[in-house]
Formats: C-alpha cells, structure tokens, sequence
C-alpha cells in the first residue's frame, strides 16, 4: 500500500493546483516534490498527472485516485482524532481563514489566552476576502460574517454584529453634525467596498426603510482603513460596534444620528467548519473558546441608542 505521507501529497498538489506552490508551503522544491509523486505513479504502474509547463492536470486515473485518497485520509484522521480525543490534549496545526478584519479585531486578541491554554496547538491564519472551499483548501476553521447559505458545512453563530455611524469629535466642530438621515447628502462619508461612487446607506424608521445616497473622499474594502480615515477626521463611516469599541469609549470617535437605527440592525458572525463523523479536538476547543470570549463582548453591551 502506498505510503499515507505520499496520498497527502498527492491531494496537497491537486488542491494547490502546482508543484511550486506545494514546495513553498513545505519549504522544499519542485523538483522533489516531483520525484515524489512520479514514485507514487510507479508505484501504480499508471500516470496521475498529466504535466504542463505552468500546472498540472489530474488524468481519468487521476481523478478516481484522488476521490479514493481523500476518503482513506479522512478515515486515517478520523480514527486518530478519536484516539486522541480520549487520551491527549489538542494537538497539531489549526488552519483558520477569515477577512483580515476580523482577524486583526477579533481573533488577535484572543489568541495568545488560546495558544497559553492549549500549547500543542499551531494557529495558521489565513486571511481572504473570498470564500474559501474549505474541504479543498485544507482549512479547519472559518470566521464570517452574514447570514449562510445552506451547505454541508456546521456554523456556530459567536456573535451578532451591530454597526452605527461614528465620527471624530473634531470633525463634527468643524463641519457640525447631521439632524436627519437626509442630511448625510452634504457630508463627507467614507464607505466601505463600494465600486461606484456612490454608495447607500439604509435607515429604518418605524415600519419603513429608507435609503440614502452618500459620497466622500474615502471607499475601502478595509474596514480598519475606514475607522483610521474617520479619525483623522476625514469623515463619517458606518462601522461595526466590535471595531470602535475603544474608541466609543474613550470618545475618540462618537456616534452620529443615534436615533435613527439601521438597516439591517444586526448580522451574526458565525465560525465555520466541514463536517464530520469525528470532529477534530483542536477544531472543538477553538470554537467553543470563540464563543466564550467573543460573546461576552458582544455588541449589545453598547446600545448605540444610548451613546
């Protein structure tokens, strides 16, 4: 039977689609891993992969191969992860994607308490804007925000996040301070991933919902960019309570038209995972760790109403 280090192997080149990418993330180089997995056709008696000069495409061989690898790998992992469920502490590599804000706002700071009270552990962060397939990516856990579709992945919702518009004091003496919905036309609003130029801000007032129009100097995909912007005075930002908490606090940034709340008043922040028969013990520990200490920060312990 084949060496399990080489079936990892195999699906590691399949799922990163090149045999340079597979070397940089294992610190080795094409050509050996190229070797490797040549051993594995000869092994075989039949080819894989079909080479080009820029990628790899998987033959009819191939394909089958790989559906048959991934399940004995699971199997293999599964019966370990059981095991060491009844035995050890977590152990291992814990591989985490979520967009760079949420990483830098919510996961930063609770991973030093993590990694002190599970020491085995590796976190590998890996920060996208997209949403990553985690099952061919290899990833364990994923943050994101908004309502999910339906899947085969498990969501555990940590949080819900509430947004508001905040902005310097400083700006709000110099420009003075909007009354209405409406008036946000004729102020500086800094909008976040918007690709026209203008963007829209909603507004529920009893049964109905409006919608405004806003522009400013400033749009980002970024909502750390956004909330340094709107201390620099540059303008208004609508931003999650989870990201200026310090800041409310401390009255570097306050909120602007607190009486008018928005729509949608709230969106869960959920963590991800595939799911499985036996759910990997270091997965378990990070998520229930995750809502032990995101939710007690949760955004209703600010009422924006209330600022």
């Amino acid at each position: 039977m084949e060496d399990l280090n080489l079936l990892r192997l195999f699906v590691q080149v399949t799922d990163q689609g090149s045999f340079s990418a597979v070397a940089r993330s294992t610190r080795t180089t094409p050509s050996a891993i190229s070797r490797q997995i040549s051993r594995l056709e000869e092994n075989l008696g039949t080819r894989l992969l079909q080479r080009t000069t820029r990628q790899q495409e998987l033959t009819e061989a191939g394909e089958i191969y790989l559906r048959h690898a991934r399940q004995i790998i699971e199997d293999v992992d599964a019966a370990r992860h059981a095991v060491t469920r009844l035995s050890g502490a977590p152990s291992g590599v814990l591989r985490v994607t979520a967009e760079a804000d949420l990483a830098v706002t919510l996961l930063s700071p609770v991973l030093p308490e993590f990694l002190e009270t599970y020491p085995n552990l590796r976190v590998h962060v890996h920060t996208s804007s997209v949403m990553e397939d985690l099952i061919s990516r290899g990833i364990d856990v994923a943050i994101r925000v908004g309502h999910l579709a339906d899947s085969s992945l498990i969501a555990k919702r940590l949080t819900m996040s509430r947004s508001l518009l905040v902005a310097s004091p400083e700006f709000l003496r110099r420009e003075g301070a909007p009354q209405h919905p409406e008036d946000l036309a004729r102020f500086s609003c800094l909008s976040f991933r918007v690709e026209t130029e203008q963007a829209t801000w909603r507004f529920r007032s009893s049964e109905d919902v409006s919608a405004v129009s806003v522009t400013g100097p400033v749009q980002a995909s970024s909502l750390v960019l956004l909330k340094e912007a709107t201390k620099s005075c540059l303008g208004i930002a609508m931003l999650p309570i989870w990201m200026v908490r310090s800041e409310l606090e401390t009255g570097t940034l306050v909120p602007v038209l607190p009486g008018f709340p928005l729509e949608p008043p709230a969106t869960p922040i959920s963590a991800v995972y595939p799911s499985g028969r036996n759910l990997a013990s270091k997965v378990r520990v990070f998520v229930d760790f995750l809502a032990a200490k995101i939710e007690p920060a949760s955004t209703d312990v600010i009422d924006p109403d209330a600022l």
